[in-house]
């Protein structure tokens, strides 16, 4: 009876391992078939932004993504990228080339002399865009050379591609000249290329603003603009143009800030220094200053994921902005100081702390003022914002920040956060004794630990085994000796049954006689 019990419970075992088996085994082939997978990274590496959703989603005509390539020798993390292009629409056709077997196909649509592995080409009808591998990452490296911060700027660089090959529409930026105006950095321009920006200069005393201009972009001038030139400034924001200025802090530029003011967004005298120490980049070291702020970012349209994600910016040495309420203007604040931080008027005062003329906060340092059926207008306070060394340290956060201004003011907010998506890697550094440990522990220790416990399940279960047997030979007997239990009363009634017949048979016979 227990054999067969047994029996069948072995054969319900195998068959539930093997059912269980062909389901697995049937899901898997679905799943690839099907190209289904799940991002398990804790900041979403693998998936893209829904603003590449709404650009890749709305495609009308076919995009080739020529990888330059075996499929088997493309990076995985790459793959899974541009997995999530293919499943955001049917437009997307991946290919791929490798160079070895087709070393003259790259020629065909770029004039580069050196061609990296793994880069992409993006074509759509006659329009086409190379995007060197080399690009694909970028690398911060700490100053004790103990970690570095790496980040995936694939999908910005693929979005935008797919965009300019799709519809070639190309947006200008003039950016005056003649008032000592900084230059936008490499980095910067590069990024506003990808973007499918150009950027022309403009010299406004001897031109009219051109008709093509999307955005005139003021950055930094240390010579005030005229009158006049401020007056062509008004009248192309009132045609519904769009401008970009960013302010040199230590100085005060009459004209530009009256045009600004009738915008309502009005410049307060001096420097701003924060006193909350959360909000002061480095502080409590000896490099430390006020004046190197870390502002609150608000949520609005252009910061939404900035704010979302919790990143910081950095902005060094800035005046402080006020909003004034304005009939037919709508203005907002985008970045803010604490409530304790003041404005520094006497800018070559021996104090950094606050004094009686000192202008009591709290500021913004950035703004966006829209006036109803005209234009649009950004104003940032620090002209350092952009330096490349600030940008690095805040991972490209302050560059974001000036693109989606960008992309705000042409209403093209699908483009407005497709940024690159960084990876914090760490490494520990260990003595010769602490290698030797963690290599002994790690090469004998597990796998010694691994056979003890094996040897130590292996004898329970044969000491389980073994107890059952005799648990079962212990019980047979008693099953045998039951049967004569019953039978014996059986016997003796029958033998106490037969002498009493033979008695009263006797008693008969002797009544007869």
């Amino acid at each position: 009876m227990k054999m067969n019990q047994r029996l069948k419970l072995g054969i319900l075992s195998t068959s539930l391992i093997v059912g269980i088996v062909a389901v697995l085994v049937v899901l898997n082939i679905l799943i690839g078939k099907w190209n289904i997978s799940w991002d398990m990274t804790p900041k979403g590496i693998y998936t893209v932004s829904e603003q590449t959703k709404s650009i890749v989603g709305g495609l009308e005509q076919d995009v080739q993504l020529y990888i330059l390539d075996s499929e088997e020798g493309f990076p995985l993390d790459y793959k899974q990228i541009i997995r999530q292009y293919e499943k955001c629409s049917n437009h997307i056709q991946v290919m791929y080339r490798d160079l070895s077997v087709y070393p003259n196909f790259a020629a065909e649509y770029t004039d580069e002399t050196e061609i990296n592995m793994d880069s992409i080409i993006v074509v759509c009808g006659d329009k086409h865009v190379y995007l060197d591998s080399a690009d694909f990452t970028d690398f911060v490296i700490n100053e004790d050379y103990t970690a570095y911060d790496m980040s995936y700027e694939l999908e910005g660089l693929l979005t935008s591609a797919i965009n300019t090959v799709n519809d070639g529409v190309t947006s200008t930026i003039y950016q005056t000249s003649g008032h000592n105006e900084y230059t936008l950095s490499s980095d910067v321009q590069t990024r506003l290329m990808r973007d499918n920006y150009s950027v022309a200069d403009l010299t406004l005393l001897n031109e009219e603003i051109p008709e093509d201009a999307d955005i005139v972009l003021i950055n930094a001038p240390t010579n005030d603009f005229s009158e006049e030139e401020c007056q062509k400034l008004r009248n192309y924001l009132n045609q519904g143009g769009n401008l970009y200025y960013i302010l040199e802090a230590e100085l005060d530029l009459d004209n530009l800030e009256k045009l600004i003011n009738e915008y309502g967004i009005e410049i307060a005298e001096g420097i701003v220094l924060e006193q909350d120490t959360s909000m002061i980049y480095g502080a409590g070291t000896e490099t430390s200053t006020p004046s190197y702020i870390i502002p609150n970012i608000e949520d609005t349209e252009i910061t939404h994921d900035l704010y979302e994600s919790g990143m910081a910016m950095i902005v060094p040495v800035a005046k402080g902005i006020t909003l004034k309420s304005k009939s037919g203007y709508t203005v907002t604040g985008l970045l803010s100081t604490s409530n304790y931080a003041y404005s520094k008027v006497n800018l070559y005062s021996e104090y950094v702390s606050r004094e009686d003329d000192d202008i009591l906060g709290p500021f913004y340092l950035a703004a966006l003022s829209e006036k109803e059926d005209g234009g649009k207008m950004i104003v940032l306070s620090s002209s350092n914002v952009l330096a490349t060394e600030v940008d690095e340290v805040v991972s490209g956060n302050n560059s974001d920040f000036f693109l989606n201004g960008l992309n705000y003011l042409l209403g093209d907010t699908d483009k407005i956060s497709i940024r690159s998506k960084a990876i914090s890697i760490n490494y520990n550094v260990y003595s010769g004794t602490q290698v030797y440990v963690i290599s002994g522990i790690a090469i004998i220790g597990i796998p010694a630990l691994l056979v003890i416990l094996g040897i130590i399940i292996l004898v329970i279960r044969k000491k389980r085994s073994q107890n059952m047997k005799q648990k079962e030979s212990m019980e047979e007997p008693e099953m045998t000796e039951e049967p004569e239990m019953t039978e014996e009363p059986e016997d003796e009634l029958e033998s106490s049954e037969k002498p009493q017949t033979s008695e009263e048979e006797e008693n008969v016979t002797e009544d007869t006689e």
